[in-house]
C-alpha cells in the first residue's frame, strides 16, 4: 500500500517483470488519492556514492503511463542531500504518455554542491496525479571531469506556448494595450489661450507604474565588498521596486527578530533616495524551520501539553509583539507587508494556537492581519505562498489551500489586502495559457496579485530566456496582477546562481536581455507627436511617470513632469512667448 498524512491509503506499490526493455523490471505505482504535496508519496533511494565537485553526470531514466484522468502521466524527479535542507542537483518534472519514454537529465557538480557516499538520494515525487504508471531503467552515471556537459545527451526543458506563433500572444498585446496604457491627451495654447497648431510635444516615460522589482541583499549591498556600487546602479537601471530579501524576516530573540537594524536602515534609506517601492518580506512565517529558537520552545511545550495556558499567552503576545513593533517602525516606509508567509506548508503557530478544526483563515492568522493593519495603515497586507502558479497543469491541493485561506480570511473581516504569488521555477514551466487560468481563479477574490519571488533555475539559456520573456508577459498581460518582482538579479549574491540575469562580472545573460527589451523597448513610451489646428495631440501611452517637453516656433520650451499617469488624462500647457 501507498499511505499519505493520518495513514490514510492512497494507493499501491508493486514491482513488475518483462517490461519488454533491457531493464527487465519496473516500479508500478497506482494512486487512487491525491496527496497534499507530490513529495507526500515518492519512489526514494540512498545514493551510496558520492557526488564530487567538478564532475558530470547524466541520470536516466524511463516511464510510462498505463492510467489517468487524461491518458497522459507524469512525476517530479529529484536528486537532493538526503535530509535537511533536501537542497537539489536536480529538480524537474516530466510528463509521459503510454509508450515508454526515455528521460536523460545532465548535471554538473559547482564549488560546495557536493556530496559525501549516502549523503544524498534519488526521488519520483507522485503525489500530483492520479494515474498508474511504470518507471524503470534508473541509471546515475559519473562521467568525472571527462566529458563536456554540453556533449551529454538531454531531455528537452520546453513548454506549450513557446512557438512565436502561439495563439496567445496576440490576445496579450491586447490585453497589454487595453490594461497597461492609457490615452494621454496634451493641449497647448499661448497666454490668451489661443490654440498653438504644429507644436512638438516631446513625451518620454521615466518609470512603470506596474511594480518590477527584484529582491535586494542587504547584507551584501551593506558590505564593504568594492562591487556594492555596481550592484546598485544595475538594480536602479532595471526596477522600480525591492523586496529586503531576508533582512525583516523573524530571525534572533529580540522582539523585532531583527538580524541587522543598521542595514535595515540603510536598505530603506536608499528606497528612499531612489523613490523606490518597497515590500516588506515577512512578518510571520508560522513554521519552526523560520521562528526564533525561544519561539519554537513555546510551540514544543504547547505540543506535549496543550492545556499550558502560560505557555500559550507567552506565544500569543510574543507573535504580537514581532508584528506591532516591526510594522510600527517601518510604518510610512514599506509600502505592502506579506503578513503570513507559506501557510500550506508552515502552521505550526496556527496548529498549537488555533482550536482543532479551526478553517484555515479564521483564527489567530485573521488577528495577525487586523494587527498589522492597526499598526502600519498605509500598508497593504499580503498572504504570500508558493507552489501556485508553478505547479503546471494541474490544479493541486496546495493552490486550493491558498484560496480557501484568503476566502477564509476575507469571510473573517481580515484586512487582507492582496495577494502574493512566488514562482519560483525549476523545470516545470507553466504555459501562459494556464498561467492566465490560474491567475482567474483568484481573481474572484477581487484582490490585487503580485508575483513575489520569481526565478527560473535552468541551465538553458535560451529556454530561459524564452520563458522569462512569455511568463512576463503573460503576467503584464493580467489586469488582476499589479506586480512582478524577482528574487535577486545577480550571481554574486543570489540564492540560485544559474537564475541570476547578471553574470558575476555584471554583464547581461540572455533573460536579462529579454527582460531589458520588454521593459524599456517593447512596453516603454518614448514619442514625438504634433498637435493639431486645435492645439491638441494625442496618443495612447503605457502608464507611469513622464516627462513632457513642448516647443513651438517663437515661444519658450516648456517641460512639464507627469507622476503616476494611471487613466486616461489631458495635460493642458501654456507657451509664453520669446518677446
Amino acid at each position: 500500500m501507498i499511505w499519505g498524512g493520518a495513514q490514510q491509503e492512497l494507493g499501491q506499490l508493486e514491482i513488475v517483470e518483462n517490461t519488454g526493455l533491457e531493464f527487465g523490471r519496473a516500479y508500478r505505482t497506482r494512486l487512487d488519492r491525491i496527496a497534499d504535496a507530490r513529495w507526500n508519496v515518492q519512489l526514494a533511494g540512498t545514493i551510496n556514492a558520492p557526488i564530487r565537485d567538478g564532475h558530470v553526470y547524466l541520470l536516466s531514466f524511463h516511464a510510462r503511463c498505463l492510467r489517468s484522468t487524461t491518458g497522459d502521466g507524469g512525476l517530479h524527479v529529484k536528486l537532493e542531500r538526503n535530509g535537511p535542507d533536501w537542497a537539489s542537483r536536480i529538480s524537474r518534472r516530466v510528463n509521459f504518455g503510454r509508450e515508454w519514454t526515455r528521460f536523460d537529465l545532465p548535471f554538473a557538480v559547482g564549488r560546495g554542491e557536493e556530496f559525501a557516499a549516502g549523503e544524498s538520494r534519488l526521488t519520483f515525487h507522485l503525489g500530483s496525479d492520479l494515474q498508474t504508471i511504470e518507471v524503470g531503467g534508473i541509471v546515475l552515471r559519473d562521467f568525472a571531469d571527462r566529458v563536456p556537459l554540453a556533449s551529454l545527451p538531454r531531455t528537452e526543458v520546453t513548454y506549450d506556448g513557446r512557438g512565436a506563433d502561439a495563439a496567445w500572444r496576440e490576445l496579450a498585446d491586447q490585453r497589454i494595450n487595453q490594461h497597461r496604457k492609457a490615452q494621454l491627451t496634451i493641449r497647448v495654447t499661448d497666454i490668451h489661450g489661443k490654440p498653438i497648431p504644429n507644436a512638438t510635444v516631446r513625451v518620454k516615460q521615466q518609470r512603470h507604474a506596474f511594480v518590477f522589482g527584484t529582491a535586494m541583499n542587504l547584507n551584501f549591498a551593506t558590505s564593504d565588498r568594492p562591487e556594492v556600487e555596481t550592484y546598485k546602479q544595475k538594480l536602479l537601471e532595471r526596477f522600480n521596486a525591492v523586496v529586503f530579501e531576508n533582512a525583516l524576516k523573524w530571525k534572533g530573540n529580540d522582539p523585532w527578530g531583527l538580524r541587522n537594524p543598521a542595514a535595515v536602515e540603510a536598505g530603506i534609506a536608499f528606497t528612499q533616495e531612489h523613490d523606490l517601492y518597497v515590500r516588506g518580506h515577512t512578518l510571520v512565517w508560522p513554521g519552526t524551520r523560520h521562528m526564533p529558537s525561544h519561539i519554537n520552545d513555546l510551540i514544543a511545550q504547547l505540543r506535549s501539553d496543550p492545556e499550558d495556558q502560560e505557555a500559550r499567552a507567552q506565544l500569543h503576545q510574543a507573535v504580537e509583539d514581532r508584528i506591532t513593533q516591526t510594522s510600527s517602525y517601518l510604518a510610512g516606509r514599506v509600502e505592502e507587508w506579506d503578513v503570513v508567509n507559506e501557510p500550506f506548508t508552515n502552521h505550526a503557530l496556527m496548529d498549537v494556537l488555533d482550536p482543532p478544526g479551526t478553517p484555515h483563515g479564521s483564527g489567530v492568522m485573521a488577528s495577525w492581519f487586523g494587527l498589522a493593519k492597526s499598526h502600519a495603515p498605509d500598508a497593504r497586507l499580503f498572504l504570500n505562498d508558493y507552489g501556485i502558479l508553478t505547479a503546471g497543469n494541474r490544479w493541486s491541493p496546495h493552490q486550493q489551500h491558498f484560496f480557501d485561506t484568503a476566502q477564509q480570511l476575507l469571510e473573517a473581516g481580515a484586512p487582507l489586502e492582496g495577494l502574493g504569488m512566488q514562482g519560483h521555477f525549476g523545470a516545470t514551466l507553466t504555459s501562459p495559457s494556464r498561467l492566465w487560468a490560474i491567475l482567474d481563479r483568484y481573481a474572484q477574490l477581487g484582490l490585487p496579485i503580485k508575483v513575489t519571488e520569481f526565478d527560473v533555475n535552468i541551465d538553458d539559456p535560451q529556454v530561459l530566456a524564452d520563458y522569462t520573456r512569455d511568463f512576463t508577459t503573460a503576467v503584464f498581460a493580467h489586469p488582476s496582477v499589479d506586480g512582478l518582482l524577482t528574487w535577486g538579479f545577480w550571481a554574486g549574491a543570489h540564492w540560485k546562481p544559474q537564475a541570476a540575469h547578471l553574470n558575476p562580472d555584471f554583464t547581461s545573460r540572455p533573460h536579462d536581455l529579454v527582460l531589458q527589451d520588454l521593459l524599456f523597448n517593447q512596453w516603454w513610451t518614448e514619442e514625438v507627436v504634433t498637435t493639431d489646428s486645435m492645439g491638441g495631440a494625442q496618443l495612447r501611452a503605457f502608464k507611469g511617470d513622464y516627462e513632457i517637453g513642448v516647443e513651438a516656433p517663437n515661444h519658450m520650451t516648456h517641460l512639464a513632469l507627469i507622476k503616476s499617469f494611471m487613466d486616461d488624462q489631458t495635460i493642458s500647457v501654456t507657451l509664453k512667448t520669446n518677446d
